[in-house]
């Protein structure tokens, strides 16, 4: 051999080499065990592999009792089959099919994966060999050792790099405290925390909650519920647009839309924003709130900046409205600054500057008492600086007076009390003094006749349709009427007389109005 070929030679063989070095080499099959191999291309153009097959795969390891290995590295495998993935979790099916070119492993019949705490069983398994990532189709079913849950569902998806699930179509989840039933669900098994999409349901042992997308955080023990959120439990039924509760620190809050009805008491609750907060059982609602409660065919609707309701000792409830209590019914309203409703005797205490419309009558007192009897009202008492008023030249609601003269009584306290939920009659205790406009109503609209003045201890007042028809005076009356011809023109008024209709609601939307 000539130097001059010699050294061409050796140039090709480097330029040979470099280039293979640049190459990476294809990633391959490997056969690391077999008990017997066998070729037969009359039976199958593959490599017969039999009892205890290994297989290896990029870091994934194949196990099967026999297998056919084809030349272009696609495999089939047979009975008792696992894959170990370099993550250590495993996959078990009786059939499996390896794609080479798709990196890809089809499985069927008894398909298990175990990953963890974590074991999934399914009729078809897909399972990517690089990303870790295994789908099925055909239906599947989970079981966590580690939180006691089992879930279903028609399709899903689980990577194992990341531990997170993807769940489709027919998703329930049974854990022993609850059951999950939804559309959609995702679950990180690192960060513990499941999403929920779609129409879900929640049902507990005496809750349910419904909504359609939310997560819960199983390791900060937090949960938040979205769009058209509810929450039933036992006999009250909570929604809002979004539902938060954290389950340590035993606090719920409500945002957007609150509304809270107790199938018992016949009352709801609504307004913008709501905490419950369970040690103390104590529940308030901020924002345009309002409590809307049925009476026998009529609607009460109150409105506060804060409504707050706590349990009493009883197994009631005692219900607190805080500034700017403004309340309305076809036959009653009323304003003060703050007010509790105690569900047990039925009674409405109002406090600080409370004043209570039935009718043309107004009623002022320090402290304001209603009764309630059957969902009717009953009585109404007035503790301290009590004073009633109405317009004289005013009938009923149709007809409307001059708002020049009326009658007045007044009295260290009152107790009214209601027939068919309209004003019958009003026992004054006390200072009791009294002016009175008799009026003729021949000609269809009250005429003021003349005026009358009294004072006495204690008074006994009717009322016929609402107005005042008969005044009985007791222990050392004196009374003065005049006509109209010796009357002066001047308006009577006893001392702490005021007027207030202008703060009166007049229907159930004015209740929201600054004074």
């Amino acid at each position: 051999m000539t130097k001059a070929i010699e050294t061409i030679l050796v140039v090709a063989w480097l330029i040979f080499s470099c280039g293979a070095l640049a190459q990476q080499s294809p990633k391959r099959v490997k056969l690391i065990h077999t008990d017997e191999l066998r070729y037969d291309r009359s039976l199958v153009d593959a490599q017969r592999l039999i009892g205890s097959v290994h297989l290896e795969f990029d870091g994934t390891q194949f196990y099967c009792d026999s297998a056919y290995l084809f030349t272009n590295d696609d495999f089939d495998a047979f009975s008792h089959i696992r894959i170990l993935d370099r993550s250590g979790g495993t996959v078990a099916s009786d059939f499996l099919h390896f794609d080479k070119a798709m990196n890809t492993a089809t499985l069927r019949d008894h398909v298990v994966l175990r990953d963890k705490d974590m074991t999934l069983t399914s009729n078809d398994l897909i399972y990517h060999v690089d990303t870790e990532i295994a789908h099925y189709s055909g239906g599947g079913k989970i079981v966590s050792t580690a939180n006691k849950n089992t879930l279903t569902s028609k399709s899903g998806t689980y990577n194992g790099k990341s531990e997170i699930f993807y769940f489709k179509r027919n998703v329930v989840l049974r854990n022993p405290s609850y059951v999950v039933n939804c559309d959609t669900m995702q679950y990180n098994s690192n960060s513990e925390v499941t999403f929920f999409h779609g129409p879900t349901t929640i049902v507990g042992d005496s809750t349910s909650i419904y909504c359609e997308n939310g997560y819960y955080n199983s390791k900060k023990d937090e949960s938040r519920f979205g769009k058209r959120a509810r929450i039933t439990d036992r006999s009250t039924v909570l929604k809002g647009d979004s539902l938060f509760y954290n389950g340590s620190a035993g606090i719920g809050e409500v945002f957007g839309h609150v509304y809270i009805r107790d199938t018992t008491q016949t009352f709801e609750i609504t307004g913008d924003y709501g905490k419950h907060i369970e040690l103390s059982e104590l529940n308030f609602v901020t924002g345009h709130a309002m409590m809307t409660q049925d009476f026998e065919g009529d609607t009460l609707f109150m409105h506060a900046d804060t409504l707050r309701s706590l349990p009493d000792s009883a197994g009631g409830d005692r219900i607190f409205a805080f500034h700017g209590v403004r309340m309305f019914k076809s036959d009653l309203q009323a304003t003060c600054d703050s007010l509790v409703y105690l569900q047990n005797d039925s009674s409405l205490w109002m406090y600080a500057s409370p004043v209570l419309w039935s009718s043309q009558n107004q009623v002022i007192g320090d402290t304001i008492m209603l009764k309630l009897k059957d969902q009717a009202l009953r009585h109404a008492y007035v503790y301290s600086n009590a004073f009633i008023a109405s317009d004289a030249e005013a009938k009923g609601d149709s007809i409307r007076g001059n708002e020049i003269r009326f009658n007045q009584i007044k009295g260290k306290q009152m107790r009214a009390d209601f027939a068919n939920e309209v004003l019958h009659q009003i026992d004054v205790q006390g200072n009791g003094e009294l002016v009175y406009f008799p009026t003729d109503d021949k000609e269809g609209k009250p005429k003021v006749m003349g005026s009358n003045e009294g004072q006495c201890s204690s008074m006994l007042i009717t009322f016929k349709d609402g107005e005042l028809s008969k005044v009985r005076m007791d222990d050392s009356p004196k009374s003065i009427f005049k006509s109209n011809k010796f009357a002066s023109n001047e308006p009577l008024r006893l001392s702490d007389f005021k007027w207030l209709s202008d703060q009166r609601p007049r229907n159930a939307s004015d209740i929201f109005r600054k004074q």
